[in-house]
């Protein structure tokens, strides 16, 4: 049942990290063309700022997920290579801890604007360019409970399993000496 769960939330986590890449990608483009028509054209394109400013939150939320689950959160090598075995676990289920605690009282403190935001069709920018933020409360309270659920799968098989998000990634050792080989 906890493996079907992993990969059920693994294949989410990936999929939410090519959508951010495909954001990214369209975000670049869009300020590649604001950039041409402003120097070529003079005609810059309205609400730019706009459409930057929150993709760029959408895009680090749309990513969370995949980063916790690989164990790229914020982690000290040396610490960790310094530690013994059992002691990467303990370090594991400590870190998920905190991730927890810490994702879910975003999640929680974002839910009441996010539903202000949808119930008063709230926006961002001006007369003549007009942003509706309930995108982005949205994709926060959500993402930030996705990455809850991966914290939580992370301290369960450090736990049950003695498996931690930074040995569960890494190139198995008769792998990595055929890297070198070819």
């Amino acid at each position: 049942m906890l493996q079907t769960i992993d990969t059920v939330v693994e294949r989410i986590s990936e999929a939410l990290k090519y959508l951010a890449a495909i954001l990214l990608l369209l975000i670049a483009g869009l300020i590649t063309t604001d950039v041409v028509m402003r120097s070529l054209l003079n005609k810059p394109i309205i609400g730019i700022a706009e459409i930057v400013a929150n993709g760029i939150v959408i895009i680090a939320y749309l990513q969370l997920s995949y980063t916790v689950r690989i164990g790229a959160m914020l982690r000290s090598e040396l610490l960790i290579n310094w530690l013994g075995p059992r002691g990467k676990i303990v370090l594991e289920t400590v870190i998920a801890i905190l991730g927890i605690g810490l994702f879910s009282l975003i999640a929680w403190s974002s839910y009441a604007p996010m539903m202000r935001a949808i119930a008063t069709s709230e926006f961002e920018g001006h007369a003549s360019f007009q942003l509706p933020t309930w995108p982005l409360r949205v994709i926060i309270v959500s993402c930030s409970i996705f990455a809850v659920v991966n914290y939580v799968l992370l301290a369960v098989k450090a736990v049950l399993k003695g498996e931690t998000a930074h040995t569960s990634h890494e190139v198995p050792a008769d792998e990595s000496s055929k890297v070198g080989a070819h």
